[in-house]
C-alpha cells in the first residue's frame, strides 16, 4: 500500500488506499473505450486507455482503417502510480472527459506513424447499463467480475492520415466504460455489438461457452428521445465468414427481451476490411523507448496483402468489424465484435482460440512487448 495524493479526497469506498482494487487479479482494469464511423462506412476510427493498477501500468491504442485496406495502429503504455490514475494519456495519445456524462476530447499529437486527431464526442441517446458481469466457467473459475456501460453518441473535429485532414463531424460512434477483472483470454465466446440508426441504438453482449451455455446476456435498445427498452434476456445468433478468414461476412441477430418481444436484425459487411483487430503487435512494428518505462509502438499493414492478413488473424484474440445492420425499415452501422479464447468455439470454425501463454501472470504486457525480439523493435 502506498498513501498519495489521491488518498486526501474524502471518496473511500474499500479500507485501503487509492491504490489498491478489490480484487488482486492481474487482469482488474479501469479503461474506456470509443469508436467512429463515416456514414459510408468507409472508415473507422478505435480507441481505447486502462490503467491497471495491479501491474502499475497504463495502456492507451489507437486504429484506424480505411475501405483500401490499410490499417494503422498505435499502442503505447507508461508506469502508472496511485497518483496519476486519473491521467488518461499514453504515449502521443490523450483522452479528457469533458463535462461528466456529457463530452469527451480525444486527442493524437503528431508521431511517427502519420495518424493525428482531435475529436469531440457527445452522447445522442441514454447511456444502457449493463447488468453485473460475474461470468464463471464450468468449473467454477471466475472468467469476469465487472461494470459495463455503453452509449451511443456522435462526432465532431478531424483525423489527419499521412497529411490529409479528413472532418469527422456526423460520424456515429459509441464509447464504453469498464472496471474490474476480465480474463479475456479464458473466455471461449463472446458478442457484442453497438449497432446505431438514425433514432437509436442496439446495445448488447452475450458470453458462452464452447458447448454454446449462455454465461451472460444482456443489452437493450436506447432510444434519442431518452426512453430505453426492455432487457433481452436472450439473443440468438448465425454468423457467416469471409470465407476462412476471422472477419465476419453476414449476421442475423435475434433478440429477446423481458416482454418476449422480438428484435430481428440483419447485419452485412460491405467494406470487408473496416474492422479493428486486437492482439499482438505485428513483426515489422516500429519501437520507441519514451524513457521512464514508457513506450510507443506503431505500424501500417495492409488487409490486401494476404500475407500480411494471415499474420494479423494469426496473433489477434479479437475483432471490431464495422457492419451494416437492419432493423426493420431502418439501417444503421456500427460494431460487431467477436472474441474467442480458452476452449475455442465449435459453432464457428474459422476462429482458433488465441495462445496467450506467452503473458504469463509474473510479467505485464508492458514487460512482454519491451521484451521482444530485436525485429519488433526496428
Amino acid at each position: 500500500m502506498g498513501y498519495s495524493a489521491a488518498d486526501e479526497s474524502f471518496t473511500h469506498q474499500l479500507p485501503t488506499t487509492f491504490d489498491q482494487v478489490h480484487d488482486p487479479d492481474p487482469t482488474w482494469s479501469d479503461r474506456c473505450y470509443f469508436f467512429a464511423a463515416s456514414p459510408d462506412g468507409s472508415l473507422l476510427l478505435a480507441s481505447g486507455y486502462g490503467n491497471n493498477p495491479n501491474t502499475g501500468t497504463g495502456l492507451g491504442y489507437v486504429k484506424v482503417t480505411l475501405a483500401d485496406g490499410r490499417h494503422w495502429d498505435l499502442l503505447a503504455g507508461r508506469p502508472v502510480t496511485g497518483d496519476d490514475r486519473g491521467e488518461l494519456s499514453a504515449g502521443p495519445m490523450r483522452w479528457t472527459c469533458v463535462e461528466p456524462l456529457k463530452r469527451w476530447r480525444l486527442d493524437v499529437e503528431p508521431n511517427a506513424s502519420g495518424i493525428a486527431w482531435e475529436l469531440h464526442y457527445e452522447p445522442t441517446a441514454p447511456m444502457w447499463e449493463l447488468l453485473p458481469m460475474k461470468v464463471h466457467d464450468a468449473d467454477g473459475q471466475m472468467l469476469a467480475d465487472m461494470y459495463h456501460m455503453k452509449e451511443p453518441g456522435r462526432w465532431t473535429g478531424w483525423v489527419e492520415i499521412d497529411g490529409e485532414r479528413i472532418s469527422v463531424d456526423g460520424f456515429h460512434g459509441g464509447r464504453d466504460r469498464t472496471f474490474g477483472v476480465r480474463v479475456s483470454d479464458k473466455i471461449d465466446f463472446w458478442l457484442w455489438l453497438d449497432a446505431g440508426f438514425e433514432d437509436r441504438a442496439i446495445e448488447a453482449w452475450i458470453i458462452e461457452s464452447a458447448d454454446g451455455t449462455v454465461r451472460y446476456v444482456d443489452g437493450g435498445i436506447t432510444h434519442n428521445d431518452g426512453t430505453r427498452s426492455k432487457r433481452f434476456v436472450k439473443i440468438e445468433h448465425d454468423v457467416t465468414f469471409d470465407g476462412d478468414r476471422k472477419r465476419p461476412a453476414t449476421a442475423t441477430l435475434i433478440f429477446t427481451d423481458e416482454d418476449g418481444q422480438i428484435h430481428r436484425v440483419i447485419a452485412d459487411t460491405p467494406h470487408q476490411h473496416v474492422n479493428a483487430y486486437y492482439g499482438l503487435p505485428m513483426a515489422h512494428c516500429q519501437y520507441e523507448d519514451l524513457g521512464g518505462g514508457a513506450y510507443f509502438i506503431h505500424y501500417l499493414w495492409n488487409s490486401e496483402d494476404p500475407a500480411q492478413l494471415d499474420e494479423t488473424e494469426g496473433k489477434s484474440m479479437a475483432l471490431d468489424q464495422l457492419m451494416r445492420f437492419q432493423l426493420g425499415d431502418q439501417t444503421g452501422w456500427g460494431i460487431f465484435e467477436l472474441l474467442m479464447g480458452g476452449r475455442g468455439y465449435p459453432r464457428y470454425p474459422t476462429w482458433t482460440a488465441m495462445d496467450m501463454s506467452s503473458f504469463t501472470q509474473d510479467k505485464t504486457p508492458v514487460d512482454r512487448l519491451t521484451e521482444e525480439p530485436e525485429e519488433v523493435r526496428q
